[in-house]
């Protein structure tokens, strides 16, 4: 085993185990989420899965993403946490557009497209780590930094399907976890 492939298998099992704690507080019912988002997060997920198997790229890591997001469907459903808002309307569409793409311009474009929807649906995961700074969420967003850090290290060669969804990963988290270690001003200030 090469230094990449290390690299490789050490960001997908700690993915792997960073899913864990996102599960359990599901289960506990400590964490609310939409089943609807995450449906279309593995949706996205996956568009990119398939597109870098068929360009041959560096995919462990959304292996990780697609099997543990399918565990966060199945406690959401379990703990029936279902909710419909204009977000989901927003995912759905870009989950559309990322379809529409992948026909018309191949597996390539169809990689940065969902990368980039997935970064884009990042958005309210980072408004409400910067309005309601929590520790525990910077911690594992740190943890996904890493992992996909790893991942875009692993990577054979500088392109699409070896190290973009990775290194986008990696800034998303970045933000997510910046915005969740703040420090929350006093209103009495």
């Amino acid at each position: 085993m090469n230094t990449n492939e290390i690299l490789i298998w050490s960001s997908s099992l700690m993915a792997l185990l960073l899913y864990y704690p996102l599960i359990f507080g599901i289960i506990r019912g400590e964490i609310k989420q939409s089943v609807a988002s995450w449906i279309f997060w593995l949706l996205l997920d996956a568009i990119a899965l398939v597109s870098i198997i068929l360009q041959k790229g560096n995919y462990l890591l959304l292996v990780s993403n697609c099997a543990c997001g399918t565990l966060v469907i199945l406690s959401l459903v379990y703990k029936r946490l279902f909710r419909w808002t204009r977000f989901e309307t927003f995912v759905l569409i870009l989950v559309l557009v990322c379809l529409f793409v992948w026909s018309l311009s191949g597996s390539r474009w169809a990689t940065i497209a969902s990368t980039m929807a997935v970064c884009i649906s990042g958005g309210p995961q980072i408004r409400d780590s910067w309005r309601t700074p929590d520790w525990t969420t910077g911690l594992i967003y740190t943890g996904y930094m890493l992992a996909s850090s790893l991942s875009f290290l692993g990577g054979k060669s500088w392109t699409v399907e070896e190290r973009f969804y990775q290194g986008m990963m990696a800034l998303l988290s970045m933000v997510i976890a910046s915005a969740s270690f703040r420090k929350r001003h006093n209103e009495n200030c």
